[in-house]
């Protein structure tokens, strides 16, 4: 549990702590003088606009006290969630930031004889900052008042006050060896720093030549098969401050791991000796044969664990999309239950900084929401509240340190309630357990109203206690002019709710009228819930089992009875183990080899991202309702009606991934496209809820079908298909259903062969033509040789958008006349070149790269983008504050995820390596704010991190008629790809990467089962089919391997 300090801003000192502070006269270290001024710090006196610019703030930083420069290395401010400077805006989320102080010590301290002192020079005079400061993981929180001045910090003491906060450090929380600091604001604005000090007796010392940092030691919670046979590791989590460092681990005297590492942060998982029963055993770590930490280790028996275990699904759930939280989810599930913090608006949804939470709410869909439940105790309230005043509704507080995230379950301890969380779920439906420690009633919201990423109004609904065990009800909902003024969402969550223990008590509420012992139909509601009571005198616990549905209220209980009644019962336990059954099949397909933890722990998490993000909306008897609210049936068993926020460009991330390791999936969303097709005669862009919503622009749902065929995936009416996606791109765009079906600027583009920027939106101009040269690809596999011709030409009209005097895609009017007074940053940027600029979207031809280069001239277009990764490098190839088109490459938004596998097709494919080597290494980290920079996309950031990590790309999305992969640069040394056989495949397909670390990026020579390849690509077919890719990795470029033929 963390301590939480009110902190006034005076001049003088003022000692923050529980106790009286004992004066220490040694000062082991100190960063900064105590004069009041920050002058000393990097970017003083008033560079903190540049704080993004200079990479500072980020959870990977590490500033390492006794060697890293207090002038380059640590600003003397640190942004708050309020400041716009630091990243948050209105698209882009809360942003907060940290600064990590590492230190060693020559001894382990006694009798809590240390103290840390932090003097603040100023703060946010407009919002009032809540520093938190975490002592090797235990949090203090310091409520910090408006400071000093017009409102930036701009370092002149003279007008500032100034405070110290002192926290005494009991003997657990310092400790011999490596030690860490971490600050970061929660809430409000700004503060600025005049000093950090450690004090402490005359006989602890700081250690400051130590080149490899442990900052953690202990056994994995589980053991793995290694070999086939049953593995224990010890986890040494540690910071190399240089290359090829000598570590070497001991244990009870027996080396156990010798290796030379390279500089970075990691995780080592060091097989130790198996055991039986709990055994103490001595450890020893060695540097370039220095001892730097030597102490015990307890070794237990574990569980036996799969890849689904370093699965953290709390990564990357800071400034976060409402389709991305902490939750336990599973493959595409129509049930996302997540903890909900934040109130209604843009990236609603679950905030690590926000420290209570005011429900767990089923659904996570893109425009859609609903169905909240929470524990609670003590007086009744029924509205949620306020994220940052927990007495304003029923939420709560939450004990940070008791939240776990990992894949299969969500908990936490609730402080408000003293309540004890536990959540799972199947597809269609959650489990829930609550622990009521204190009160002898248990009480829990039913709540229809959830603050969700778009507002809805409750229709009509239904709240009824059928029996002391269960509550069923609806709640039809409805979403005006979600993304356009031509889209609603209309939907009716249906569900049924079962307890194991009886109601005793119950009600409804209805706006602000509460009835006590009453069922609830009504028509249009602001608010609407219900409240169940329970008697927890003696069993503290209360379960409860919850099935939904989107069709009737007999199907969520059929959804219920199937998933988790009748196979689980009430063993939470049991829910959670499939959980990990299911996904450890899915994320075992592919295999790499590395001994980090975190390097595991990045790739799983992101490869489980691909999978979980978008929607389930059919029931487990196949039943879903369509756009014009009719109840079909899908064809076939298995079938599933598959819903999500858009196909913008999944052909650079999920539908390569899908392709590859989950070809049924993609064979099911093929299917559900065609279902809707069927339905309603359209396919749709963006078929969230099943609806027809225009969100984004084109029809890429057109190359995940595309893709998805010439793949080998093709159980599905391969004719009906081609038909429809000809439609789609021969057929006027129409408002239909509640929705928009159809390509927005269609007439005029075959009228013009381009979309005139007085007409329509311009970049539209490339986006259609891609399409159009998937569908003639499509044609051509099909033997339609008179729609190839056709849909092929159709697909060279992006060079009607290419303007070759200035070499881009110049905004071109109805009479042809190319924008004057252009500049390809500013000119149309993010309204005529959709989310992007002319920069960048002038490199929209996927479908043919060397034919763009030699238009434009291959010298400029090599020349700009070789200028484009580097200028982007320093800002981790993100736009701060969602501003992507005043940046050149931006994996934080969809139109530049190709950027660097161009150079493949233009004859330097050692600039592929390198900087798509650099955006997985600057743009994805593994916190859970740095996970993601930008907007994750429901899985397509990750998606293109995980083809990216084992070295394979599609730049046109395996659209072509023989599709083939091009060679990145592979993060692991080996790779197993499971194809199982299915689609006519192989078993397996295995990438090898000799000698591939962080260094060795550059390929050197290759072999294709067994045969030299010369080339950056190879047909896919090669690799469905099975085989091996070797390739010899190193530290230079071999500039005459891979070349373009």
């Amino acid at each position: 549990m963390k301590l939480r300090f009110s902190l006034s801003f005076a001049t003088g000192l003022l000692f923050m702590c529980a106790q009286s502070v004992i004066a220490q006269e040694y000062t082991i270290w100190q960063l900064g003088n105590s004069d009041g001024s920050s002058s000393e710090f990097a970017l003083s006196p008033n560079g903190y606009k540049k704080f993004l610019e200079h990479d500072f703030g980020y959870e990977d930083n590490a500033f390492i006290i006794g060697q890293s420069s207090l002038k380059r290395d640590l600003p003397y401010v640190l942004p708050g969630p309020a400041n716009e400077w630091g990243g948050t805006g209105g698209t882009s989320g809360l942003r907060t930031h940290f600064l990590n102080l590492y230190y060693v010590l020559n001894d382990s301290v006694k009798n809590d004889q240390c103290t840390l002192q932090v003097k603040l020079a100023n703060s946010d005079p407009k919002n009032s900052a809540t520093l938190q400061i975490s002592i090797n993981g235990k949090p203090y929180n310091f409520d910090v008042k408006a400071g000093i001045g017009a409102g930036e910090p701009i370092g002149n003491a003279s007008k500032s006050g100034n405070s110290t906060i002192s926290i005494p450090l009991t003997a657990d929380l310092i400790r011999k060896g490596g030690n860490q600091i971490t600050m970061t604001v929660i809430k409000g604005g700004w503060v600025e720093f005049d000093s950090f000090k450690l004090l402490g007796p005359p006989d602890i010392k700081l250690v400051t030549d130590r080149s490899v940092i442990v900052r953690n030691v202990q056994q994995a919670d589980f053991e793995i098969l290694n070999g086939g046979k049953p593995v224990q590791n010890m986890l040494v989590d540690l910071l190399k401050l240089n290359d090829n460092e000598q570590l070497k681990v001991v244990l009870d005297g027996k080396k156990i791991y010798e290796k030379t590492l390279e500089k970075g942060a990691a995780k080592l998982e060091i097989p130790m000796p198996y055991v039986t029963k709990d055994v103490w055993s001595k450890y020893e770590i060695y540097s370039n044969g220095q001892l730097i930490q030597s102490s015990t280790i307890k070794r237990s028996p574990k569980k036996r664990g799969g890849v689904s275990d370093y699965v953290n699904t709390m990564m990357g759930a800071a400034h976060s999309r409402w389709m991305i939280a902490p939750g336990p989810w599973m493959p595409f599930g129509m049930v996302k239950i997540s903890p909900d913090n934040q109130n209604i608006g843009w990236q609603a949804g679950y905030e690590p900084s926000v420290e209570s939470i005011g429900t767990f709410s089923h659904i996570h869909e893109w425009t859609m929401a609903g169905l909240g439940t929470f524990p609670t105790a003590g007086p009744l309230k029924t509205k949620v509240g306020d994220q940052y005043s927990t007495n304003t509704g029923y939420r709560s507080a939450i004990d940070k340190t008791s939240e776990k995230a990992p894949l299969g379950y969500y908990a936490v301890h609730l402080l408000d309630h003293d309540i004890d969380v536990k959540l799972t779920a199947g597809t269609r439906s959650s489990f829930q357990q609550y622990t009521y420690h204190k009160s002898d009633t248990g009480r829990i919201m039913i709540d229809l109203k959830v603050n969700g990423e778009y507002d809805y109004k409750i229709k009509d609904f239904s709240l009824k206690k059928v029996s002391d065990y269960k509550v069923v009800g609806y709640s039809n909902q409805l979403s005006e002019n979600v993304w356009s003024t031509d889209a609603k969402q209309d939907y009716v969550v249906y569900f049924v709710m079962e307890f194991d223990k009886p109601i005793i008590n119950y009600g409804t509420w209805h706006n602000d009228r509460l009835t006590e012992r009453a069922d609830l139909v009504a028509d249009s509601a602001q608010f609407a819930g219900m409240y169940v009571e329970f008697d927890v005198h003696k069993d503290k616990a209360v379960q409860l089992r919850t099935g939904i549905s989107y069709v009737s209220l007999a199907n969520a209980e059929e959804n219920l009875k199937t998933e988790l009644t009748e196979p689980f019962g009430w063993s939470i336990d049991r829910v959670v183990e499939n959980q990990h059954k299911v996904w450890d099949e899915l994320l075992s397909r592919l295999e790499i080899k590395s001994s980090d933890y975190f390097e595991k722990e990045k790739f799983y998490s992101n490869m489980y991202r691909t999978l979980a993000s978008r929607n389930t909306f059919s029931d487990v008897n196949g039943q879903w309702r369509s756009s014009d609210e009719v109840i079909r049936t899908l064809a076939h068993k298995g079938d599933i009606a598959l819903g999500c926020d858009a196909f913008w460009n999944t052909f650079w991330n999920l539908n390569q991934f899908w392709n590859l390791v989950t070809p049924e999936w993609s064979n099911k969303w093929v299917r559900s496209q065609l279902a809707m097709y069927d339905a309603n005669g359209w396919l749709a862009k963006g078929p969230a809820g099943m609806e027809y919503i225009p969100v984004m622009v084109a029809e890429h749902e057109i190359p995940l079908i595309v893709g998805a065929y010439q793949m080998g995936i093709r159980d599905y009416d391969t004719e009906k298909a081609f038909e429809a996606v000809k439609k789609m791109q021969t057929t006027s765009p129409l408002k239909f259903e509640g929705g928009f079906a159809g390509n927005r600027d269609l007439d005029v583009y075959l009228k013009y062969k381009y979309v005139p920027y007085d007409l329509g939106r311009f970049s539209n101009s490339m986006e259609y033509s891609f399409d159009d040269w998937t569908v003639g690809q499509f044609a051509k596999s099909l033997g339609k040789e008179k729609e190839y011709n056709y849909f092929n030409d159709r697909g060279t009209w992006w060079k009607n958008a290419i303007d070759v005097n200035s070499g881009y895609a110049r905004m071109k009017d109805a009479k042809g006349e190319w924008y004057k007074d252009f500049d390809p940053f500013k000119s149309g940027a993010n309204h005529h070149y959709v989310e992007g600029n002319a920069w960048q979207l002038t490199f929209f031809v996927p479908q043919d790269i060397p034919g763009l280069a030699k238009m434009i001239g291959q010298d400029v277009f090599l020349k700009r983008l070789e200028w484009g990764f580097p200028e982007s490098e320093k800002w981790r190839y993100n736009g701060p504050n969602d501003q992507y088109w005043d940046y050149p490459v931006v994996q934080g938004n969809q139109q530049s995820m190709h950027f660097a596998y161009i150079f493949n097709w233009l004859n330097k494919p050692w600039l592929t390596q390198k900087w798509s080597r650099s955006i997985g290494e600057r743009y994805y980290g593994q916190g859970v704010s740095n996970a993601y920079l930008g907007d994750e996309d429901q899985g397509q950031m990750s998606a293109w991190y995980i083809m990216n990590a084992i070295g394979l790309f599609q730049i046109d999305g395996g659209t072509r008629v023989k599709p083939i992969y091009e060679i990145g640069s592979p993060l692991f040394e080996e790779v197993k790809i499971r194809l199982d056989g299915k689609y006519g495949r192989g078993e397996q397909f295995i990438i090898k990467a000799k000698n591939a670390n962080k260094k060795n990026m550059y390929v050197q020579r290759a072999t294709l089962n067994g045969k030299p390849l010369n080339t950056f690509y190879f047909d896919a077919s090669e690799l469905l089919k099975g085989g091996e890719l070797v390739l010899e990795m190193g530290a230079t470029p071999n500039k005459q391997w891979g070349l373009y033929q």
